[in-house]
């Protein structure tokens, strides 16, 4: 009766101790993928960055397949994006490198709470009618996602959007509010034809994903907006650029537009603001301010 009760009284301790020693292991980790994220985000040669990165990913994609890396919120990582439902069924884990001067890469993970771990792999450059097409983890239209929202249909369906930016060029960014669901299977799909214009007299039109492609030296804001119950987005009219070689490109006018969820789709609302600005807001991408800043959260 007393050994059981010392084994009683030994477990919880046992318990702990490799608690503590895994997470100290992850600490350990963190320490060493944070200098290489540091220096693949901030370091002024492309080639530092580039070889920073090849280890950051390797030491990365290995710890996150260790037992216990799901839990582990690897807050040190500031550059990396990590979004996660309100279920915390999954989490989807995206960054960019810059490679080259202008040029930009996107990397990802989606990992499960059972341990599950599969990585993104960027072909947004490659990709043909990408406003209707269905899209895999193998190519996958890169972009690092500020914002997670879960979604349940009237017929039952859930899915995701996904809200992201791309730094597509030099003279252009991209963002996006992408649709990512789950097949039978548990396999990632990401598009869904679930946002619809109506036109008067003619028949609508569905989309699977909204893309939107503006100047670079313009700040445009797509996000949903819980008070108004809709997703809200900078409309965007042609101006030609003052920077060199730019030429004619899009830009917000000041004025909004959106889509509102009705059953199972999000349907088109034009001119949320009707007040226009004389001209259109230009300050510095928010993207090109992050030294020292978490701009991409949790």
């Amino acid at each position: 009766m007393k050994h059981n009760l010392l084994i009683l009284l030994f477990l919880p301790t046992l318990f702990i101790s490799s608690y503590i020693k895994g997470q100290s292991d992850f600490i350990a980790a963190e320490i060493e993928l944070a200098y290489h994220c540091d220096v693949m985000t901030n370091a002024s040669e492309s080639r530092h960055r580039v070889m920073a990165h090849e280890k950051f990913i390797e030491g990365f994609g290995k710890l996150l397949q260790k037992e216990g890396s799901y839990n582990y919120p690897f807050d040190s990582l500031k550059w990396i994006s990590k979004k996660m439902p309100e279920n915390k069924s999954f989490r989807i884990i995206t960054w960019e490198v810059k490679s080259k001067v202008d040029e930009y890469k996107y990397y990802g993970f989606i990992q499960w709470s059972d341990g599950k771990l599969l990585p993104l792999s960027d072909h947004f450059k490659e990709a043909e009618d990408v406003i209707d097409e269905e899209f895999k983890a193998d190519n996958w239209l890169g972009a690092v996602y500020y914002h997670l929202m879960e979604v349940k249909a009237t017929n039952g369906s859930v899915y995701y959007l996904l809200f992201g930016v791309n730094r597509w060029s030099k003279f252009e960014n991209i963002k996006l509010v992408d649709v990512l669901f789950f097949t039978k299977d548990n396999e990632p799909v990401f598009g869904k034809p679930v946002f619809r214009k109506s036109e008067k007299d003619e028949q609508d039109v569905f989309y699977n994903r909204l893309v939107f492609k503006y100047a670079s030296d313009a700040q445009m804001t797509v996000n949903y907006n819980s008070g108004l119950e809709m997703i809200v987005f900078d409309n965007l009219i042609p101006k030609m650029s003052r920077i060199p070689g730019q030429g004619q490109t899009l830009v917000p006018d000041g004025s909004y537009v959106g889509f509102s969820l009705d059953k199972n789709y999000w349907n088109r609302v034009d001119k949320i603001a009707t007040e226009v600005m004389e001209t259109a807001p230009r300050p510095n991408p928010v993207l090109d301010q992050r030294k020292g800043k978490k701009i991409f959260g949790n």
